[in-house]
C-alpha cells in the first residue's frame, strides 16, 4: 500500500505540482500577464484538447449515462451544501459562495491533466502502449464540457450579487469555443474525413503536453495571487463536502448503475474528487468587492486536494479495477 501511494504521488501529483510551482515561481519574479495565458488556454489549447479526445473517443453505448449521473451528484451537492450553510448561518452572500464552492470543480483543468496522467503510465499501460488512455479522455471531455457549462452559468449566476445581470451569462456561454469544438468533432466523427495522414493528426497529438503545461502554469500563477490567511469553518466544511462527501456520492452513483466500464468509473469517481473550480476565484474577484472569503475557501479545498486525489487514485483502483 505504501509503495503504491509513493507510486501515486511520484506518478500523477508531483508533476502536476510541479508545473504549478513553475507558475507560482514565474509570477512571483516577473510580471506575468495571467489573461495572456487564460486567453491561449481558453481559446487554443482547450479547444483543441477537447475536438482531439472526442475525434478519438469510441464510447461504450451504456456510459452516457455518465451526464444524467454528473448532473444529480451536481443537485445532491448544492442541496446538502445548502443545507450546511443554513446549519452554520451564513449570510445570503456566503450561502452562495458556499454552495459554489461546494458544488463545482476544477475538472476542466486539474481534472483533465489528472486524468491523462493517471493513464498514461504503469499500471496501464500494455507492452508499451495506452490503451485505456483515449477512453479515459473522452469520457472525461464530456464531463469537463458538462461541468464548464455549469460554472459559468449556475456557478456564475451564483456568485454574482446583480441578479439582473445573471441572463447575460447565457449569451456569453454561446461564445465559449469549446462548443464548437465539441460540434467540430461530432461533425468530423460521422463524416467520410479521416485526420489520420494528414498535416493535423500530429498538431493535435502534440497539444496533450501543451495543454498539461499551459494549464497548470497558470493555476500556479492564480494560487500565487491568491493568499490563504485563515482557516475556518467556512473553508473547512466546504472542503469536507467538495472533497469527500462528493467521491463518496459518485461511489455509490457508480455501485447503484452497475454498467459503468472499469474506466470510466474511474474517471468518474476522479471527476467528483477533484478540488474547486478556479474560475470561481475570477467570477468574485470582477463581481465581488470582497471577494476574500470565497478565494481563500478555493485555495484551501485545493491545497488539501493534494492528500485527497492521492487517496482517491488509490481508491479507484481498488474499487474499479481494469482487466489489465
Amino acid at each position: 500500500m505504501t509503495m503504491t501511494i509513493l507510486q501515486i504521488l511520484w506518478n500523477d501529483i508531483f508533476p502536476l505540482f510541479a508545473f504549478i510551482g513553475c507558475g507560482w515561481f514565474l509570477d512571483s519574479k516577473f510580471k506575468i500577464d495571467i489573461s495572456t495565458y487564460s486567453k491561449l488556454t481558453v481559446y487554443v489549447v482547450l479547444p483543441c484538447f477537447v475536438f482531439f479526445s472526442i475525434y478519438k473517443y469510441e464510447p461504450h453505448p451504456q456510459d452516457w449515462s455518465l451526464v444524467p449521473a454528473a448532473l444529480l451528484l451536481m443537485v445532491l451537492l448544492f442541496v446538502l451544501s445548502g443545507g450546511v450553510a443554513k446549519w452554520l448561518d451564513l449570510s445570503p452572500q456566503d450561502k452562495a459562495d458556499f454552495q459554489a464552492i461546494s458544488t463545482f470543480s476544477n475538472s476542466g483543468h486539474l481534472g483533465a491533466a489528472l486524468v491523462m496522467l493517471v493513464f498514461s503510465h504503469d499500471p496501464f499501460v500494455v507492452n508499451g502502449e495506452t490503451p485505456y488512455l483515449t477512453t479515459a479522455m473522452g469520457t472525461m471531455a464530456i464531463l469537463m464540457i458538462l461541468m464548464n457549462v455549469a460554472v459559468n452559468t449556475w456557478g456564475g449566476a451564483l456568485i454574482r450579487s446583480d441578479s439582473d445581470k445573471r441572463i447575460h451569462l447565457f449569451p456569453a456561454l454561446l461564445k465559449m469555443p469549446v462548443f464548437y469544438a465539441v460540434l467540430l468533432a461530432v461533425l468530423v466523427r460521422f463524416s467520410p474525413f479521416r485526420l489520420e495522414g494528414t498535416f493535423l493528426y500530429p498538431v493535435f497529438t502534440h497539444f496533450d503536453g501543451a495543454f498539461i503545461v499551459l494549464v497548470m502554469i497558470t493555476i500556479g500563477l492564480q494560487l500565487h495571487r491568491t493568499h490563504l490567511t485563515q482557516v475556518n469553518h467556512f473553508n473547512v466544511a466546504a472542503a469536507v463536502l467538495k472533497l469527500l462527501v462528493s467521491p463518496l456520492l459518485a461511489w455509490l452513483f457508480i455501485t447503484v448503475m452497475g454498467q459503468w466500464s472499469p474506466e470510466a468509473s474511474q474517471v468518474f469517481f476522479l471527476y467528483a474528487a477533484v478540488p474547486s473550480s478556479l474560475t470561481l476565484v475570477l467570477y468574485g474577484i470582477e463581481f465581488r468587492s470582497d471577494p476574500q472569503i470565497l478565494t481563500q475557501s478555493v485555495i484551501f479545498n485545493t491545497l488539501i486536494g493534494i492528500v485527497t486525489i492521492t487517496a482517491a487514485i488509490y481508491l479507484a483502483r481498488i474499487l474499479f479495477p481494469v482487466g489489465l
